[in-house]
């Protein structure tokens, strides 16, 4: 079968048709692409726009933070400095109260324990008798007087008989320790 003119024709009808349909479809996809590489883009620089603007604001909250952030440390660091000197401060008057007070009551304690310590000492030493015979008082008119010792031993204290006064030595003596007295036997 020899293609005659009316397939001829057909064909290239066909042919035409084709290629028309073919250059309608491929500049309805090139549409449909230069459309959708437009939407595409505005799409992107919209999402461009919006992430540069959220960074941007990102950006000034965490600078917002930072500041506040620091200035809070700031006054949290100058409260406790504060604190810190008032507490020093309160711990030098403490120490110097505690001294005026404490150092007084401290000594007069000290001194009053070995006080109570040298008293009882010598309260629990018996009285050493004396080696050298004393003249008894009697031989002197000094009948009835009595010695007494002064609390631990520490002195003596000599009372004397009525009749008995003091007198002044006839011989002065110098280096103390004695006491002259007037009896009616020595006058």
């Amino acid at each position: 079968m020899k293609p005659g003119p009316q397939m001829n024709t057909l064909l290239q009808s066909l042919q035409a048709k084709v290629e028309t349909q073919s250059h309608a479809t491929e500049e309805q996809t090139q549409q449909m692409l230069n459309d959708f590489e437009q939407r595409l883009s505005q799409a992107l620089n919209a999402a461009l726009r919006k992430v540069d603007h959220d960074m941007r604001a990102l950006e000034r909250l965490s600078s917002s933070l930072n500041d506040r952030t620091t200035h809070e440390i700031e006054a949290q660091a100058s409260k406790i400095l504060d604190a810190t000197a008032a507490l020093e401060e309160s711990r030098r008057e403490w120490r110097t109260v505690t001294w005026k007070t404490m150092l007084p009551t401290y000594l007069a304690g000290v001194f009053l324990t070995s006080w109570v310590l040298l008293m009882a000492v010598q309260l629990t030493f018996p009285e050493q008798p004396s080696t050298v015979e004393t003249p008894g008082l009697a031989t002197f008119g000094l009948e009835g007087t009595r010695v007494t010792r002064g609390l631990g031993g520490l002195g003596q204290v000599v009372n004397l008989p009525p009749g008995v006064t003091l007198a002044n030595c006839p011989v002065p003596n110098l280096g103390g320790g004695e006491v002259c007295v007037e009896t009616a036997r020595t006058r």
